[in-house]
């Protein structure tokens, strides 16, 4: 063993060298993978509004672990064995999230212990930071003790039973959530590494975008495949494409530096995006099933994921481009009543217009008004 392999912490903020994703990242989003797919199923086989908040409510911390993880790489990821042996025992807690999602009322306990063991890890690797890099310190120092508090109540929700459980869970988050906005301060001191971060982010978007695709297998796969339902599979895969290109053709590397409030809206908008992604692939899947009925489950998380795109447009200084994918998704969102066979090209158009409308313009435009 050569102490090349054993390494502590360092500061990766402002090395020279381009940085990419390492294998060890891209084998801790493969578990993403199978738990964003069992979440969708949650989603699929969920009935009405109660289905939507369950799906909701188990996305938001599988999202926040990938995140959390995200986040500490991003600084101070050496992918020597110390660093390995804090990650690669998250990819385990996370894959026994992902097993649990599916029958919640009888794994919440697992669950609850699952993203408990995580966020231990998180925090472990945290503290070390703060101990090897003293200028970290005051921002690593913030985010275990907020995390701490998160877990303590991850682990009290063990002695009550659901739905109060799931009420702690709901405090928890909210504290995990806040921990990075509270320390702001501290943050603006060391700034997020700007090719790391949006590449990580948008192979995330990849995960999610693979799962409507998967929706549209299942979909098919259950189903007789008549003229209709295929027209219906290939829309959906078809709009898919509409939001890769109009993500991907605009991931901009500054914004994650522009300001700290405009980075953080950026990094917390792609949870509401990839929620949105998902429900658009389980409504696709849903659609093939029942094309005669009204596309709510279609067009409004189409609607929240261009909504979302807007938004990050904003955060890019492009607020041309911002309103209009704004104004786009509120036409979307007004398809929700029509039919699916009619709603379905519509929004089709829509992603349509919007990819030749980036297509029409100048490289330069993306900073303008």
């Amino acid at each position: 063993m050569t102490s090349r392999q054993w390494q502590p912490p360092r500061l990766r903020l402002f090395e020279a060298a381009h940085r990419r994703a390492t294998w060890l990242e891209l084998l801790y989003d493969l578990v993403f993978v199978v738990a964003v797919a069992e979440l969708a199923a949650v989603l699929a086989e969920g009935a009405g509004t109660a289905g939507i908040l369950t799906f909701v409510g188990l996305f938001v911390p599988v999202w926040w672990a990938w995140a959390g993880y995200v986040f500490y790489a991003n600084r101070f990821d050496t992918d020597d064995v110390s660093h390995r042996l804090l990650a690669l025992p998250q990819i385990l807690a996370v894959a026994s999230m992902a097993a649990s999602v599916g029958d919640i009322e009888q794994r919440s306990g697992l669950f609850a212990v699952s993203y408990a063991a995580a966020r231990v890890l998180l925090i472990v690797a945290y503290v070390r930071a703060g101990r090897h890099v003293p200028e970290a310190r005051p921002l690593t120092a913030r985010y275990a003790t907020g995390f701490a508090v998160a877990v303590v109540i991850w682990l009290a929700s063990l002695a009550v039973e659901p739905p109060q459980r799931y009420a702690l869970w709901a405090v928890a988050l909210v504290i995990d959530l806040a921990t990075p906005l509270l320390a702001r301060r501290h943050q603006g001191k060391l700034p997020p590494q700007t090719e790391h971060l949006p590449e990580r982010f948008g192979l995330f978007v990849v995960i999610v975008l693979g799962e409507v695709v998967a929706a549209v297998v299942i979909g098919l796969k259950g189903h007789d495949v008549t003229p209709g339902a295929l027209l219906i599979a290939l829309a959906g895969v078809a709009i898919a494409m509409g939001f890769w290109w109009l993500y991907f053709g605009h991931l901009d590397e500054s914004v994650v530096l522009r300001t700290r409030l405009a980075g953080q809206v950026w990094v917390y908008s792609h949870l509401p995006l990839s929620l949105g992604l998902v429900a658009f692939g389980i409504g696709i899947e849903h659609a093939i099933a029942h094309p005669s009925r009204t596309s709510g489950s279609v067009a409004v998380p189409a609607a929240l994921a261009l909504a979302v795109l807007g938004v990050q447009h904003l955060c890019s200084r492009g607020r041309r481009a911002g309103v209009i994918r704004l104004a786009a998704a509120a036409l979307v969102l007004a398809a929700s009543l029509l039919p699916v066979v009619v709603a379905l090209p519509a929004i089709l158009l829509v992603a349509a217009a919007q990819v030749a409308y980036d297509l029409s313009r100048p490289l330069s435009a993306e900073g303008g008004a």
